[in-house]
């Protein structure tokens, strides 16, 4: 006898909800069980639904998102970094100083504007170009930037096409352990969001060896030490440290949910609630 189990659709509209990934794999009786126990979670999370976005509109008033963005911004300006605001839209040429080529996974990503600009998949092209003006003026050069990124096809519950970055860069840094003064910055940031943390080595398509930053098992930042083969495509010939924090990876663990969307640029969630339910009756 086949096992009773929640439908695709019902699995689909309850995760969509915020059930428990548990909650999905229930198994029931009869099909009249498994409708019942549908309704009456469906029922629960409706509610549940509902009332966070009262209290969203009501006291909160702030998505959580931008609550984790207001606090990344004071720790890297109290680290000494200084903000920057750099174009989304950037020139082709700047994918191939990157070091991506067509043959490269993550040219197939990139938003293309046209024939000679893209959307940016990473904040570090327009980096790498205020660095190098301001190289010329003083040292070190500390800035960060907090923006939109781009990146198409993406898959699973941690990747969104449009996404938010910060990326703090320190070019020609002070002292000669730069791997410790990195993992300072980084334990700075990661305190001011409350979240805990664990680091390893990694590598990355564009930075090849990376140190990533690890919450309960989900990558929320990569980290590099430079120089890189790459730098000389940008006129930057000194040593450099940085790393890129994922905002919505990092709202959504704060927050406790099980994807990236619902904390996410939205017009199906609300600060981690779907918009696409209405109030029961009592």
């Amino acid at each position: 006898m086949a096992e009773i189990c929640f439908t695709v659709g019902q699995k689909q509209r309850l995760a969509e909800l915020g059930a428990e990934p548990r909650e999905l794999e229930r198994s029931f009786g009869s099909e009249a069980e498994r409708e019942e126990e549908f309704n009456k979670a469906a029922e629960v999370l409706t509610r549940k639904n509902v009332s966070n976005i009262e209290d969203f509109l009501c006291r909160r008033r702030k998505p959580l998102e931008r609550e984790i963005e207001e606090k990344l911004r004071a720790a890297a300006i109290g680290l000494g970094f200084s903000e920057v605001v750099t174009p989304a839209i950037i020139p082709r040429a700047f994918i191939g100083r990157m070091g991506i080529g067509e043959k490269d996974p993550l040219w197939g990503q990139i938003v293309w504007i046209g024939e000679k600009r893209a959307l940016r998949p990473m904040l570090a092209p327009t980096l790498y170009v205020v660095m190098m003006r301001l190289l010329g003026i003083m040292r070190p050069v500390r800035i960060f930037e907090i923006g939109q990124c781009f990146r198409r096809d993406t898959k699973g519950p941690h990747h969104l096409e449009e996404f938010t970055m910060l990326n703090m860069v320190e070019l020609a840094p002070e002292g000669e352990n730069h791997r410790e003064r990195l993992l300072g910055y980084i334990d700075a940031i990661m305190k001011a969001v409350g979240l805990d943390y664990t680091t390893t080595s990694a590598c990355s398509e564009v930075y090849r060896e990376t140190i990533d930053v690890i919450v309960r098992g989900v990558e929320v930042a990569s980290a590099a030490i430079g120089p890189k083969p790459m730098d000389e495509n940008w006129g930057i010939c000194e040593p450099w440290i940085g790393v890129g924090f994922g905002l919505e990876r990092l709202a959504m663990l704060a927050g406790g949910y099980n994807s990236a969307a619902r904390v996410a640029r939205s017009l199906i969630y609300l600060d981690g609630s779907r918009l696409d339910v209405i109030r029961l009756s009592v």
